[in-house]
């Protein structure tokens, strides 16, 4: 073997040592981590007013002789409603003198209720229904077995998302009245069965939150969005973070990871001491002199827990 062979074998040989005295340690795999949250559900209801319905509180539906009407609330907190009319005879609105409350504050339900512009004859499911206009009021017809939905852009009602409940951090279920509430949406709505338009009687009913239930659970999310997401019809519910996770076995793992790479970084240290000065006369030397692990710190393992740790850098014992 030539002499100049011998030697380029050597500085291969010696450089194979030098990259392999600075590998990457078999660092430990970081813990899941729990983070603690907490739920709150709220349940929408119904509490009927004029005493004439049974109610379906689940279901935000009040029975009553003859139809019902089933209420629902879309992710801006509106409230409005739709009437089924199950029996044989045509059901009878007042418009003009149908109202919505909010917090006991009354506002007409319909806007333009007069007007031409009022196009709700033609909101009725699979049939036809009119509406009459006299000096004491404006009728509409919702035909036998049909279904009848409010039509929110002639209306005036909107929706209270401000006006939510506060977040509450004692578990279990929280029961609610309306006067707990800081808003309670409260439907008047004037009907009739006769033809004459001479016996009316009132559909009237409140929408409120009637419990709060509040779960405490865990995520992994680190950053959770504390935003309002529905579960149904009547339920919506907002998660927050709520203390700190446990540490414990992360702080573990990164003391394990940390003593890997302080004897890493003694390793690596020694090595170049020994290896440097013979380097220095190869090409190999450019590179293995002013870099490796000790330069940068990028064999570093990753931190899970919450303890500060220190690494040692270059030339640190």
């Amino acid at each position: 073997m030539s002499k100049q062979k011998a030697t380029s074998l050597l500085g291969l040989f010696i450089g194979v040592l030098t990259f392999t005295s600075c590998a990457v340690p078999n660092y430990l795999p970081g813990p899941t981590i729990q983070y603690p949250t907490i739920e709150n559900v709220a349940t929408f209801g119904v509490q009927n007013m004029d005493e004439n319905a049974k109610v379906e509180t689940n279901e935000l539906t009040c029975h009553y002789d003859g139809f019902n009407v089933k209420y629902k609330i879309d992710r801006s907190f509106v409230v409005s409603f739709i009437i089924e009319n199950n029996s044989n005879k045509s059901l009878i609105i007042d418009k003009s003198k149908s109202y919505v409350l909010y917090d006991g504050y009354s506002t007409q339900l319909f806007k333009d209720v007069r007007s031409s512009r009022s196009t709700t004859f033609n909101n009725v499911q699979d049939a036809i229904n009119n509406v009459q206009t006299n000096e004491a009021g404006v009728s509409m017809t919702i035909p036998p077995y049909s279904k009848w939905e409010l039509p929110l852009q002639e209306t005036n009602v909107r929706g209270r998302q401000h006006s939510l409940p506060a977040f509450r951090t004692d578990e279990g279920i929280h029961p609610m009245t309306p006067f707990d509430n800081k808003d309670v949406v409260e439907f008047v709505i004037p009907y009739s069965y006769d033809y004459s338009l001479a016996k009316w009687s009132t559909c009237r009913n409140r929408i409120y939150i009637n419990s709060i239930e509040v779960k405490k659970g865990y995520t992994t999310n680190k950053y959770l969005p504390e935003d309002i997401y529905w579960k149904s019809n009547n339920q919506y519910a907002l998660s927050k973070r709520f203390g700190e996770p446990d540490y414990t076995e992360a702080n573990r793992i990164d003391e394990i990871n940390a003593k890997m790479y302080h004897k890493h970084h003694k390793m690596c240290h020694i090595s170049h001491i020994v290896w440097s000065p013979v380097l220095a006369v190869t090409i190999i030397g450019l590179f293995v002199i002013p870099q490796g692990c000790l330069s940068g710190g990028f064999h570093e393992p990753q931190l899970y827990g919450n303890k500060p740790i220190h690494f040692k850098r270059r030339y640190e014992w």
